[in-house]
This record gives structure tokens, C-alpha cells and sequence, in this order.
């Protein structure tokens, strides 16, 4: 079975998609907010790579998450954490496609306005499947993350008043939770604070 999606020559793919049972479905971009939490998520994770040396964070990248039932399925999540041990630091990247052909270690969702809970929790359960070995779904507006491991198992939650930690996956990784949302605009007396 092939692990790639055939286009015609001059096919326009959208700026952001994924591929499910190999249709190409457009992803509505995040919300600025969504989109603050996930960058400083990812910044987060970053410093942890370099400090650490045993990874690299990215986000707004697209990935292969091959299921039995579906070799071609990709998905974009918010950030992510690859381990050397996934991908080495010196392999060489593809020039040509957009997926590359890795699961993550540790995948990220942001919830956005557009986006529903059974969605993100459905993408949760599909990275754990392909083999991720952590998930994280963040509900900003809730400060909320919920930590999803092997599949079956309960998730964990953190909360604004929380420190994050990833268990043993990214040894020593700990951040406060309430330094990865934004104070909202149109919170009461979000201007009078610093």
C-alpha cells in the first residue's frame, strides 16, 4: 500500500491541511490567542531541546501519522518534540513533499475556536496510535492541559496554578502552566495587569 497521496500536476493544496483517508481537508487557521499559547508551548519545548540536546521542537509542520487503516493520514499539530533518537540530528531532510516521515515523541493541539474537543481528543488517540508516546490538548480559554499517554489510560490534567511536566519522556522538562496563556483582552482589568 502506498504511504503517499497521488495530485495532479498543478493541484493547489490550501496554506494549512491535513490528509484523512487520503482527501486533502483544509485546516482553519488558529486564533491568535490559540496561536500564542502554542508558540509558547513550542518556545518551551525549544529551549528544552537545546538545553538538553536530546531533541528538536517544531511547529506548523506537517507529519506523516500512518494507521492501519489509513498509510497516507498526515497531520499538522500545533508543536511538536522529535527525539534524536526518532529522527538523528545529522538525517539528511527530504527536499520534496510536505509530510515528513516521522511521528513525534510528543504532539501538541491548541484548542481554537474552531476547533471541537471530540476533534482534538479523536487526534490525540490517532498520534498515540501511530505510536507518540505523549499528547498534549491544551484548552486555553479553560487553562487547561490534558496530558494523554498509551492508550486506555486515564488523561492527566494540569491546570493554570500546575507545573507542566512530561513524566519520563523529556527528563527535567518542568514549566509553570500559568506562564503558557496570555492574560485575554476582554478579561476584567486585563489592561491594569503586567
Amino acid at each position: 500500500m502506498s504511504t503517499t497521496i497521488d495530485l495532479e500536476p498543478g493541484t493547489e493544496l490550501p496554506d494549512h491541511y491535513e490528509v484523512v483517508n487520503g482527501a486533502i481537508v483544509e485546516v482553519p487557521p488558529m486564533s491568535g490567542f490559540a496561536g500564542e499559547v502554542a508558540n509558547r508551548i513550542r518556545d518551551k519545548l525549544a529551549i528544552y531541546a537545546h538545553t538538553s540536546g536530546l531533541g528538536r521542537a517544531r511547529n506548523d509542520m506537517l507529519f506523516r501519522i500512518p494507521l492501519p487503516e489509513d498509510r497516507t493520514r498526515t497531520r499538522s499539530p500545533d508543536a511538536a518534540f522529535i527525539s534524536y533518537s526518532r529522527w538523528p540530528e545529522d538525517r539528511p531532510m527530504p527536499q520534496r513533499g510536505n509530510a515528513v516521515d516521522v511521528v513525534p515523541d510528543l504532539l501538541v493541539e491548541v484548542a481554537s475556536p474552531t476547533d471541537s474537543a471530540e476533534d482534538l481528543i479523536g487526534k490525540a488517540h490517532e498520534y498515540l496510535r501511530a505510536g507518540a508516546e505523549l499528547v498534549w490538548v491544551v484548552f486555553p480559554r479553560l487553562r487547561q492541559l490534558y496530558a494523554y499517554r498509551a492508550a486506555g489510560t486515564a488523561p492527566v490534567l494540569f491546570t493554570a496554578g500546575d507545573t507542566l511536566d512530561s513524566g519520563t519522556l523529556l527528563p527535567g522538562f518542568s514549566v509553570p502552566m500559568a506562564g503558557l496563556f496570555p492574560i485575554p483582552a476582554d478579561e476584567p482589568d486585563a489592561g491594569n495587569r503586567e
